[in-house]
């Protein structure tokens, strides 16, 4: 017997406008909105191997076992919209795991 997939969040969207037909006129929706034009992709990866071996390196010394770098240019700024999009990938990348909490020391950790 072939295996069916339902389309769970196909109902999604007719389901909420009727939970909030009284508010329709203060509603905009967007079914499969798409976050961004190309692939999300983080610019530099590090992930430090197991082991206690430290790194003296004073930039290598705050690495946790996994290192998400975004740069782009000189001219770039830590500005609040910079702190959310390195906040998202981070969370992506934990999520996105080949297993349940397979990338565990994700958390934010003070040196």
């Amino acid at each position: 017997m072939e295996e069916t997939s339902t389309q769970w969040h196909l109902g999604l969207k007719p389901a909420v406008d009727l939970e909030l037909a009284e508010e329709r006129a203060n509603l905009s929706y967007f079914r499969d909105f798409s976050l961004n034009q190309q692939a999300l992709e983080i610019d530099l990866l590090i992930i430090k191997k197991e082991g206690d071996q430290p790194i003296r390196n004073e930039i290598g010394r705050l690495f946790r076992k996994y290192n998400i770098i975004e740069y782009k240019s000189p001219k770039d700024e830590l500005n609040i919209d910079t702190l959310y999009k390195v906040g998202a990938y981070t969370s992506l990348y934990k999520a996105y795991g080949d297993t349940v909490d397979e990338r565990r020391q994700m958390r934010l950790q003070r040196p």
